[in-house]
């Protein structure tokens, strides 16, 4: 297999990466992203100190995390959030200690792409390039602050964490480490339910199905044991979770909130953790949205099986159906693609335009006051320019692995056998 089935071969030289050269990317690079983003720490954030902090000192002196903290999260995610409130005391204390959290999940990020990602010199350093470039377009370094948050959209969620576990478990399953891949991906859904959807991706052609199945259990049942100690009730974050309507900033409320420039019935207002649409045909447009994000999930899937696809472009492509077309797009789940994407594609055309995505979010954030009962333009073109961007990615990402397939071989079950052998 080829790396990056999706991208286009040319003849170039190839410069093999060694040891040294990896190790000396891996500590420029980290000390670029502490130099950026270490300055930053102790920025104000609502989302750390109006949710996270006070549901962290709760859950501290004793209140359960869902059935008296209403949390949204997998179980997992309770150390995330927690653990920076046994550090220090009161609420200056938890943000400082929560972003430098994320601050060394970003790092391990950074070192995992240069020590890890295999390669060429080129391929390192552009996947390198474009993950900096990618979190600091989200951070508010460059740009003015926005009224959500001053610290930089990386240190104020712990999207990181997952996203890194993704990165790591698509790596080890390219180097064939059955019980490890399964383990930090099962550790990621634990975290973040979305790299569940990974699994039937990576499970093609696994020669050791028992080890997958024992790894991924694990940290599972850790995650329940951790609900049942507490004497908890995990369905509330469920139910949050598939009860959330069509969100301001998602593909499907574009049309919606463009219309609402020209003088259509159209306003937002704010329920389950974000700002959703109210207008005529809503609801219908989430059904869609769902609807669309399901198919092209199972087609880039079954594409990817039968052409053998190459696990980080599969993978990218598989979690940027979702991320895209989920009638929930909150600014953090660009930071689940930025990693896996800017390994996949390195300085390529598409990780061009998923930067410029990130850039056109970042302004959209800007605004995102305008995006509060009555939708304004300042913030209505910047979404819709990033959404339209964002449809350019999913074409360029998921078009070449379904390009070309024989989808009558594809109701053939010696297809699949043989698919599934390889």
């Amino acid at each position: 297999m080829h790396y990056a089935l999706a991208c286009a071969e040319r003849p170039r030289t190839y410069h093999p990466v060694t040891r040294e050269a990896r190790g000396i990317a891996a500590v420029c690079v980290c000390a670029l992203h502490l130099a950026l983003l270490a300055p930053t720490v102790g920025s104000w954030s609502s989302i750390l100190e109006r949710d996270f902090g006070p549901e962290a000192e709760a859950i501290e002196h004793g209140d359960r995390p869902y059935d008296d903290q209403e949390l949204e999260y997998p179980p997992l995610s309770i150390p995330l959030i927690v653990g920076p409130a046994l550090i220090g005391d009161g609420i200056d204390d938890y943000i400082e200690a929560f972003e430098w959290e994320m601050i060394a999940f970003d790092l391990a990020i950074v070192l995992l792409l240069a020590l890890a990602l295999p390669g060429d010199q080129r391929r390192v350093l552009g996947a390198l390039g474009v993950y900096t470039v990618g979190i600091v377009a989200l951070s508010g370094i460059v740009l003015a602050d926005s009224i959500i948050d001053q610290a930089p959209l990386a240190l104020a969620r712990f999207d990181l964490v997952p996203a890194l576990l993704v990165l790591a478990a698509v790596l080890a399953r390219d180097r064939g480490r059955s019980a490890g891949w399964s383990a930090l991906l099962a550790t990621g859904a634990a975290v973040k339910a979305f790299p569940l959807l990974l699994f039937p991706a990576l499970l093609r052609g696994e020669r050791h199905p028992r080890r997958v199945a024992v790894a991924a259990a694990i940290p599972l049942l850790v995650a329940l044991a951790v609900v049942v100690a507490w004497g908890d009730h995990f369905s509330s974050a469920i139910t949050y979770q598939t009860d959330r309507a069509l969100q301001v900033e998602t593909i499907a409320a574009t049309p919606f909130v463009v219309s609402n420039m020209v003088g259509a019935e159209v306003h937002s207002e704010f329920t389950n953790g974000s700002w959703n649409v109210v207008a005529t045909g809503a609801d219908l447009a989430r059904a869609v949205s769902l609807a669309a994000m399901v198919c092209l999930y199972l087609v880039v899937l079954l594409a990817g099986w039968l052409r053998r696809v190459d696990w980080l472009p599969w993978a990218t492509a598989l979690l940027a159906a979702i991320v895209v077309l989920y009638p929930v797009l909150s600014p953090q789940f660009l930071l689940w693609l930025l990693p896996l994407s800017a390994a996949a594609y390195g300085l390529g055309r598409e990780n061009l335009v998923l930067l410029a995505a990130l850039v056109l979010t970042e302004l959209a954030l800007r605004h995102y006051d305008d995006a509060i009962g009555d939708l304004h333009a300042d913030f209505i073109w910047r979404i819709a320019g990033r959404n339209l961007l964002l449809l350019v990615y999913l074409f360029l990402v998921c078009a070449p692995i379904i390009r070309g397939v024989d989808w009558e071989s594809a109701l053939d079950w010696r297809t699949w056998r043989a698919a599934s052998s390889t």
